[in-house]
């Protein structure tokens, strides 16, 4: 039975290309979708999962399950996720909707990948078998055939404070998310580490929760400068957030780095053309959803159990933190 990367050769193009055109994307020119339709014309190759299903038990789908497809770190990861679970022939459906537990229940897929963390661990521990299994990449979870891909969040929010610290700021606020998120935990966490080492009780530090969101980014930093007016830096655990505390420090006409920093978390796309541009602690996205990729296809051969896997995490130095103590240069 000829493969997807059969027909990729053939018509002389990459699998991820001969996968999109197969499925009539817009993204692929008319001529190159004539030649991969021909080329797999020509090796009988059925598209089809549940066509190949019947001669193989298996029905060549990988379920992606995410809380939404809004935000700016989903396209990085799921290009990634797709190129890695095409490269072995699968297809890659992906689910955003409230009827996520029973589709995943009904396990008409051979394996799913899950950024959801709507989606409860039990709902997990039940789907999860040899024959379906699991890659979480949204908190760390142990069963035997459920692997995590998870940033190392806790190392990028220490990374985070312990920069701050460095360069001499003192009277430092957060800007975190809710107590359900993994993330937001994982990141706090660090947070306690480095202020810990510094010989700083977190509790003595102001501390605003939002959702994440640029919005509430913004509402919480003028909320803390109403109480906090003498605030030199602020961590918020994710980009979105960080920006909206920006608008909302330039807004009360002070001037970043010189009279608050600001630092955030994720690096997306957005983050280095704010003005100034904004320091914050970098997930390679691509690499995260690639090896959450290459692991659930592991479970799936039998060539691997469930395990942790942690994705390193970078600071990287812009322009929104830039007071210089004594002896940084």
């Amino acid at each position: 039975m000829s493969t997807l990367k059969d027909v990729a050769r053939e018509a002389g193009v990459s699998v991820t290309t001969a996968s999109y055109a197969l499925k009539g994307s817009k993204k692929i020119s008319h001529e190159t979708t004539v030649r991969v339709k021909e080329a797999a014309k020509r090796l009988n190759y059925l598209p089809s999962g549940i066509a190949r299903g019947l001669k193989a038990s298996k029905t060549w789908n990988i379920g992606v399950f995410l809380h939404g497809y809004s935000g700016p770190t989903y396209g990085d990861v799921l290009q990634a996720i797709h190129d890695g679970v095409s490269s072995a022939n699968y297809e890659m459906m992906v689910c955003s909707t409230s009827v996520s537990d029973r589709l995943l229940m009904e396990r008409h897929m051979d394996g799913a990948i899950i950024l959801n963390s709507f989606i409860p661990d039990k709902t997990l521990e039940r789907v999860q078998s040899p024959n379906f299994p699991v890659v979480v990449m949204d908190r760390t979870i142990e069963l035997p055939n459920v692997s995590c891909v998870v940033a190392d969040n806790v190392a990028g929010g220490y990374m985070a404070v312990r920069h701050l610290l460095d360069f001499g700021y003192k009277k430092l606020a957060f800007i975190i998310g809710g107590k359900e998120s993994y993330e937001n935990a994982a990141r706090v966490e660090g947070i306690k580490k480095a202020l810990y080492e510094a010989g700083i009780d977190f509790g003595a530090v102001p501390v605003a929760i939002g959702d994440f969101k640029e919005e509430t980014g913004k509402s919480s930093m003028k909320s803390l400068l109403n109480q906090y007016p003498d605030i030199d830096a602020v961590f918020c655990v994710n980009d979105e957030m960080a920006i909206g505390a920006m608008n909302a420090i330039k807004e009360s006409g002070r001037i970043i780095p010189q009279d608050i920093a600001v630092i955030g978390f994720d690096d997306i796309p957005l983050a280095s053309y704010t003005t100034p541009a904004l320091t914050t602690i970098r997930v390679d996205r691509r690499l995260w959803g690639y090896l959450a990729a290459v692991n659930l296809l592991e479970l799936i051969d039998r060539k691997g159990s469930g395990r942790i896997v942690k994705i390193p995490v970078e600071l990287i130095r812009r322009e929104t933190v830039g007071k210089i103590s004594v002896g940084i240069t």
